[in-house]
């Protein structure tokens, strides 16, 4: 037993020296490059594309008035968006979070961050994800899990990293927030390739649990609420099906948080 609890120190501390170390080399390899260019105002910056006059609009919690629903932006009275109410999507959410729209600036950020590979930008955005993360659980009163949606297959192999996948280790090694890889992607193609009606009929079937006697085996006692943690927020169908298939697997409330949504 002392055993066991000296190692789980060490992994901790061996985690932890990572998490530090990998964003030292990420902020040196910047830095050796020239640095970087402000993605709102273009003004010459240091670590990552944004600066300091610029980085608070990054750091907010969201939105005013959100939909009940998908979290979208209201811009009427009526508490739930055109979107919900003409193609209701979520249906096993319990409610959906994200913290910006996806335009302009900001998506050129996550452009920049999924396609240029501009790591830097991971901590910024594991900080803010923790904070709107910690919102939810003061006002819901209970500690929640993370589950991250999963990449596609082939893509970590391809491009050697997910953004999500990062996110989850700083979280998990920055935060101590518990993450749990439930889930698995069983289709191969990219969502940017397919239109609004391709993603509703074809990803309904691409998200499934992980081996189930696996799962009961490495996680014998699962939290009754969990967030799933995404980039961006589209049609909603990738997150209601993996809402789906959490709560076949008995967890009662799923709530998700995405960084971005789009209008």
């Amino acid at each position: 037993m002392v055993k066991r609890e000296n190692l789980f120190r060490f992994e901790n501390r061996f985690f932890a020296l990572r998490f530090w170390l990998m964003t030292f080399v990420q902020n040196i390899v910047s830095i050796f490059l020239g640095g970087e260019k402000c993605l709102c105002c273009s003004k010459r910056t240091v670590r990552i594309p944004l600066c300091k006059n610029c980085l608070p609009e990054l750091d907010s919690l969201g939105f005013k008035e959100t939909c009940s629903v998908c979290g979208r932006e209201l811009i009427s009275e009526i508490g739930i968006c055109t979107h919900c109410r003409e193609t209701p999507a979520l249906q096993s959410v319990d409610a959906a979070f994200s913290l910006h729209c996806y335009q302009l600036w900001k998506k050129s950020l996550l452009f920049a961050w999924k396609l240029e590979d501009k790591r830097t930008l991971s901590p910024y955005f594991a900080a803010i994800f923790h904070r709107k993360l910690e919102s939810i659980e003061k006002e819901i009163g209970v500690p929640l899990a993370v589950v991250p949606v999963p990449p596609r297959k082939g893509k970590i192999r391809e491009r050697g990293w997910d953004q999500i996948d990062e996110l989850c280790f700083y979280l998990k090694h920055g935060w101590n927030v518990k993450i749990l890889p439930l889930l698995e992607r069983m289709s191969h193609t990219q969502q940017k390739k397919l239109d609004r009606i391709q993603r509703i009929e074809g990803i309904s079937s691409s998200y499934r649990l992980r081996n189930e006697k696996w799962l009961r085996r490495k996680f014998p006692v699962l939290p009754e609420a969990v967030v799933l943690a995404d980039d961006v927020l589209t049609t909603g169908s990738t997150i209601e099906a993996c809402a789906r298939e959490l709560k076949r697997l008995g967890i009662k409330k799923v709530f998700s948080i995405t960084l971005f949504i789009v209008d």
